[in-house]
């Protein structure tokens, strides 16, 4: 399931919708998430080889599809996602929120209202954006500005229990660099970067993507 929060509160709910039309564009033409393209593309329901021939045998056939089944690996979001999460207030400075960044080295803050909702998110290229760079290309000066003015006010998140291959897919989709993972009470608990993602991929047992 994956959930858009903005300022106005939650405005999408559903795996079998299609996803809204974000101020960020997605990279490609969007697919339906649940009984969809991408279902069939990564292949998330069970599927059972065919018979080799009008000779292969039931329990050939049986063998066949419990090898499959044993090479099948699922990986939540649960697993991958760092946390705690470091969030901000909309009314907190760009230089506030970089210092926060470039001090525990992340690149992106979720932002949260004084009752702990999620209404924005904010990235270090969005603040970069707004810096002003020496003849070297480093950073000299951020302006003047609050998070407010420059932060993302739709952010798609998803939770706990979602398979990281239909994160990885929306994701690549919208272009988004990270997916905050939220609670069933609506708080931020987690977050899932493109890095955290790459990272499991390079890990043992690997993951069979197309399983």
């Amino acid at each position: 399931m994956f959930i858009v929060y903005s300022p106005e509160g939650r405005n999408f709910i559903g795996d079998k919708q299609r996803m809204p039309g974000l101020k960020v564009d997605p990279v490609n033409r969007v697919l339906p998430i649940g009984d969809s393209e991408m279902d069939q593309q990564l292949n998330f329901e069970e599927t059972y080889p065919s018979p080799q021939g009008a000779s292969k045998s039931a329990l050939e056939q049986y063998e066949s599809v419990q090898h499959e089944k044993e090479r099948t690996l699922v990986v939540k979001v649960s697993d991958i996602m760092v946390q705690p999460v470091i969030t901000v207030t909309a009314d907190r400075s760009l230089v506030e929120a970089w210092e926060i960044m470039r001090n525990s080295n992340i690149q992106h803050l979720p932002v949260v209202n004084e009752s702990s909702d999620l209404i924005g998110l904010i990235s270090a290229h969005d603040i970069l954006m707004r810096g002003i760079m020496d003849a070297e290309g480093n950073i000299e000066e951020i302006r003047d500005g609050n998070i407010a003015d420059v932060m993302n006010e739709e952010v798609i998140t998803t939770k706990v229990n979602t398979d990281i291959r239909r994160v990885a897919f929306v994701m690549s989709e919208y272009g988004l660099g990270c997916l905050p993972i939220m609670s069933e009470v609506d708080t931020v608990i987690g977050i899932v970067t493109l890095s955290d993602i790459v990272r499991r991929l390079a890990e043992q047992p690997p993951l069979e993507i197309y399983a």
